[in-house]
């Protein structure tokens, strides 16, 4: 499921997970079949979206732990084992925009055997 026309966020732009939660509780989420993913957001426009139903919405929006910043690997397992999936955001570094295989670590990307 996709949220379309997010107008909470900034698309490729930048983003907040916590606005695309947000948006998912006071409008909905429409499919994939209907809103398929793009890498890039420009360009794109609300009224290409404007058929798409609305297939879900969530209950209640909030940071896992006590607020931005405030997460770990272990509060996010727990949060899954408890309320199922989660939304998040990484910062990856420049690198990032050439990966096409292997693991990303600080050194580089190392290629997979």
């Amino acid at each position: 499921m996709l949220m379309t026309c997010n107008y909470m966020n900034e698309g490729c732009d930048g983003g907040w997970p916590l606005f695309h939660g947000m948006f998912a509780e006071n409008a909905a989420l429409v499919t994939e079949d209907c809103a398929p993913y793009k890498a890039k957001t420009k360009g794109d426009s609300c009224t290409n979206y404007s058929e798409c139903k609305g297939f879900a919405k969530i209950d209640n929006t909030y940071f896992v732990g006590k607020g931005y910043g405030d997460s770990s690997e272990k509060k996010m397992m727990k949060e899954i084992l408890r309320n199922g999936m989660i939304n998040g955001e990484l910062e990856a570094p420049h690198i990032f925009h050439t990966y096409k295989s292997g693991i990303l670590t600080s050194d580089g990307i190392q290629e997979l055997h």
